[in-house]
């Protein structure tokens, strides 16, 4: 629930940020995006926890873009920081 969470805030805040006027398509990528990545770090345990991550993105993916569309350069530098986090974490925690 975390890792999607924390993605889901993170790229809509970003994208909001960048595209403040296109709100309703950086709402969609950015719900989808993080039930994208809910749903695999859910899968890597079971399939409760798939619900959990892709649920978790869901409400992350819509608060995201609000954040965005206030946010000043500070907290769109720390949410780059975040997502680029997040890459590292899904590349380390996929079973090979």
């Amino acid at each position: 629930m975390t890792s999607s969470g924390v993605m889901g805030i993170a790229v809509g805040t970003l994208l909001g940020y960048a595209f403040p006027s296109h709100y309703s398509l950086v709402t969609i990528i950015a719900t989808i995006l993080a039930m994208i990545i809910g749903a695999v770090f859910g899968a890597l345990v079971d399939y409760q926890t798939l619900l959990s991550g892709v649920t978790s993105g869901v409400m992350a993916g819509i608060m995201g873009p609000m954040i965005g569309v206030v946010a000043d350069l500070t907290l769109v530098t720390f949410c780059s920081l975040l997502v680029y986090a997040m890459f590292g974490l899904l590349c380390f925690s996929i079973r090979s």
